[in-house]
């Protein structure tokens, strides 16, 4: 049987254990495991929460794109955002089939480059599409490189939607895409580091007889310094939009004619006074000879002024604005 401690024996072991005087196994450990490592070089961050004016700046971009890609085929042709999500860009990289049409351009004057990616079935039902083919029989480029023509008709495919991703933009932020050069090897498109954070936008896009889809990468320290402007509602960044209307509007009332009339004066008299008025009758309009005529603008008393000649006109000479009531 082990030994059994007395009731004051007991008492001064919780009194050592509460004052800190008896160290215990629970103790130790939290000290062992109590600092986490935290390596201020890495790049892991998570976008929290969902951006709302980038969701509305890709839905933009879906209808302009829609609008310049059927134009270039003379078809009708569907563009969809389908997904955004954060990843590592050594993890997107590795997802991406070779060979792949990349191509990197810049956002200025944003610091860094993006990289849109149209897959390889898409790139053969363009080129399919604009020299009158069907897409009926879809073809794949699976282990050959891509020609000259494919190339050539899809760098003008993306000069196209790089325009219309500018123009989705310049409501929040205006930004200059300019194209910077084509690859097929994901190897060679290292826009960012391994383990930086990149913003994955895919949009789907539908033909007669095929799909495909056209994928558009930005940093995450690209977009960093302007993503209070992507977190915000909507709403809070059309009243940028709402003040160069208020301005325009105002530039347009400014160039606007008004009518101004200088007032003499004001006579009351009756009905018999006023058939029987001749030439040459005199009506008394109660003003002194002295005091200042009234000018109205639009009906709206404004200023007040005396009468005299200008220039061979008559005119008034302002002598007192009229302060606006409340």
């Amino acid at each position: 049987m082990g030994q059994v401690l007395s009731e004051g024996e007991v008492d001064a072991l919780l009194k050592g254990v509460g004052e800190g005087e008896v160290e215990t196994e629970t103790d130790q450990a939290d000290n062992e495991t109590g600092v986490t490592t935290y390596d201020l070089t890495s790049q892991e961050k998570i976008i929290a929460g969902r951006l709302p004016t980038l969701d509305i700046i890709n839905q933009m971009f879906s209808r302009l794109f829609r609008q310049t890609f059927s134009g270039m085929l003379r078809k009708a042709v569907e563009v969809n955002a389908v997904s955004t999500d954060t990843v590592k860009f050594g993890e997107f990289l590795r997802s991406l089939p070779v060979p792949a049409s990349l191509h990197i351009f810049r956002m200025e004057p944003l610091r860094g480059h993006g990289l849109m990616i149209v897959e390889s079935k898409l790139v053969s039902a363009i080129v399919d599409t604009f020299f009158g083919g069907t897409n009926e029989k879809e073809s794949t480029i699976a282990d050959r490189d891509f020609s000259a023509i494919e190339i050539r008709m899809t760098k003008n495919v993306v000069l196209g939607a790089l325009e219309d991703f500018e123009k989705a933009w310049k409501p929040v932020f205006e930004v200059n895409t300019n194209y910077v050069r084509s690859e097929i090897n994901p190897q060679f498109a290292a826009i960012v580091p391994p383990t930086d954070i990149v913003l994955v936008i895919v949009f789907e896009i539908d033909l007669e007889f095929t799909s495909g889809s056209v994928t558009i990468s930005i940093p995450y320290s690209t977009i960093e310094p302007i993503m209070p402007k992507l977190k915000a509602n909507f709403q809070a960044e059309t009243q940028e939009v709402d003040r160069v209307w208020i301005q325009r509007v105002r530039e347009e009332m400014l160039t606007t004619e008004v009518e101004v009339i200088a007032q003499l004066g004001k006579a009351e008299i009756t009905s018999e006074q006023l058939v029987q008025l001749k030439v040459g009758d005199t009506i008394m309009l109660g003003n002194d000879v002295t005091d200042p005529l009234e000018v109205t603008v639009q009906g709206m008393p404004k200023v007040k002024g005396f009468p005299g000649v200008s220039r061979g006109l008559k005119a008034i000479q302002v002598t007192e604005i009229i302060e606006r009531e409340g």
